[in-house]
């Protein structure tokens, strides 16, 4: 990607079709992002900021979004002052990734106002600032403290610009000052003309080379011109690779042919919803990921108790022996004796027992067998516990699994009421009234067009194994390997070997092994598949099976998934 101050520089030219718009509604996403609903020229518009650091952007976007009931702090101060509002202008300020918006408002009490809101994309150091026309910080959605020895961004203080290198507008007569801030004897031109010149990126300066061949002294200011001219004609693209790369007009060197958007507001709507979601879900995803990780830990480690017992009860058997040796010879062992000297009828050899010479030779069987009952005891309740600590630590890796796979905000919901269900996180009472649930399982079809179901957590699995599916449709999962439920919801008649394979590739992607080759996965009839009783959700045992051996690829399974 290149959100580079060129992109911002073209962006702005787009976003005249918001000036003069009024704000009618101001909300605030997350920490770091919110909307602005505009309405300009007869539409309504949605104007995304976002200070993310890695997602840090300004664009229009046609997306719904999530709104926190409390309205954090500064969405609150936005709305005091600018909601209502009219967007006088939206200025980039040189060729940086800073964008000054100047909008027209009115107070409390009625007095026209005007406020500037800045933003400034720089990675993880983005920020959203509020200001007056004096530059007097109002707010901003990440404070810098007096003691930070940048700059200091609250309430009160006047606005400095990020503390960066002075560096030469390309746009400005000053690019002709380029060849004296390099040196073509040390190499690295590149990097040189990064630092010197404001607003360009790697991208950018790639393409210049392209266009000039080589880059001498005598004609890279000709060719920056040159590039800067071509990229007048605005054609948003993505260059879809092992990394996408977008741009605000076509780059000559660049080997593959690009997507082309409308807008690209629309260029970066697409580019960064789906990422943005993603990173919003796995964030949300990672307190439970925290709790599944100490209670998998948790069984570990009973696991490895478990088994010390075991270990120890290996000995009952030999106190066993101790008492049955004491009780036969009995009347050859005498008070206060410290060990008994007899025959091993067993084994037909000597051997030596130990005994306490301060009680009777009776209660020094006794005292054997008790030990003995004891470790029996402690045996067979270690051999019951380790079978539930084993279950339960499948149980857990499943989840993990799970978690890892998890595409959506109603999944990390579906394993939390799990997680609740369980026992293994508290309860949160809410008087919102719970909606019923509706199951979004993932849909694929085969080359044949018969649809596969996929459960991607075990309340999924649950509802697609015990509800959705039907008794002569066949079931699908990896052979020992966590894994998701699937489904080929048709009758036998009209699978085919081929619809088989695929249901099988889909189950193998769906699991631990998705990046294994020579997957085993096994199918069979849903009335073969039973739910355990009292076991966790998505256990279920299974019957009359059948086992292929498949390896799972992506652009395969990406070609028969069904988007909605």
């Amino acid at each position: 990607m290149a959100f580079d101050g060129n992109f911002v520089h073209a962006l702005c030219d787009e976003l005249e079709t918001i000036q003069s718009g009024k704000i009618n509604k101001i909300q605030q996403m997350d920490d770091t992002s919110l909307i602005l609903k505009i309405r300009s020229k007869g539409r309504n518009h949605q104007l995304l900021i976002s200070a993310h650091p890695m997602y840090a952007r300004f664009h229009l976007t046609g997306h719904k979004y999530e709104f926190p009931f409390d309205p954090p702090m500064f969405s609150r101060v936005l709305r005091k002052h600018i909601e209502g509002g009219i967007i006088d202008s939206i200025r980039q300020v040189g060729n940086d990734r800073q964008v000054h918006i100047k909008i027209n408002s009115k107070n409390e009490i009625g007095d026209d106002i005007t406020r500037i809101l800045i933003l400034e994309i720089m990675g993880k150091h983005s920020n959203i600032i509020i200001t007056d026309t004096d530059y007097k910080i109002i707010e901003g959605i990440k404070h810098l403290t007096p003691n930070n020895n940048v700059r200091t961004i609250m309430p009160g203080f006047l606005y400095e610009q990020p503390p960066t290198e002075k560096k030469l507008n390309p746009r400005t007569d000053e690019l002709d000052e380029l060849p004296k801030h390099l040196d073509f004897n040390s190499g690295k031109i590149n990097r040189q003309i990064l630092k010197a010149v404001e607003g360009f990126s790697p991208l950018f300066i790639k393409e210049v080379a392209h266009h000039a061949g080589h880059l001498t002294m005598q004609n890279i200011v000709g060719s920056i011109r040159e590039t800067l001219e071509k990229s007048r004609e605005v054609t948003p693209v993505l260059y879809k690779g092992d990394k996408d790369v977008f741009y605000f007009t076509k780059l000559g060197h660049m080997d593959t042919a690009p997507v082309v958007f409308d807008s690209l507001s629309a260029l970066l709507d697409d580019y960064y919803h789906n990422r943005f979601q993603n990173n919003l879900i796995r964030q949300k995803a990672q307190d439970y990921v925290h709790v599944i990780d100490r209670e998998y830990e948790r069984v570990e480690r009973k696991i490895d108790k478990l088994k010390e017992d075991l270990k120890e009860a290996e000995v009952k058997d030999k106190y066993q022996k101790y008492g049955e040796l004491i009780t036969a010879y009995m009347h050859e062992i005498r008070k206060y004796d410290k060990e008994a000297v007899v025959l091993d009828y067993y084994t037909n050899e000597e051997i030596t027992i130990p005994l306490d010479p301060e009680i009777a030779p009776n209660d020094n069987a006794q005292r054997y067998y008790r030990r003995y009952n004891k470790l029996k005891n402690r045996e067979t309740t270690a051999r019951d516990q380790l079978e539930k600590a084993y279950s339960d630590r499948e149980y857990f890796l499943n989840l993990l699994h799970q978690m890892d796979a998890i595409t959506t905000s109603d999944e990390v919901e579906e394993i939390r009421e799990e997680l609740v269900e369980e026992g293994i996180l508290k309860f949160r009472s809410s008087n919102k009234k719970k909606k019923k649930h509706k199951f979004q399982l993932h849909e694929f079809r085969t080359t044949n067009g018969l649809t596969v179901l996929v459960g991607k957590n075990n309340k999924q699995n649950d509802y697609l194994t015990s509800k959705k599916a039907q008794n002569n449709h066949l079931w699908f999962h990896t052979k020992d390997i966590p894994g998701s439920h699937v489904v080929i919801t048709h009758s036998p008649a009209e699978i085919e070997e081929q619809d088989i394979l695929e249901a099988a590739m889909i189950a193998a992607f769906h699991s631990k092994a998705g990046s294994s080759e020579s997957v085993p996965v096994d199918y069979t009839d849903i009335k073969h598949v039973h739910k355990i009783s009292g076991a966790k959700p998505g256990f279920v045992t299974y019957t009359d099976q059948k086992t292929v051996f498949v390896t799972p690829v992506e652009a395969d399974i990406d070609k028969m998934k069904v988007t909605r």
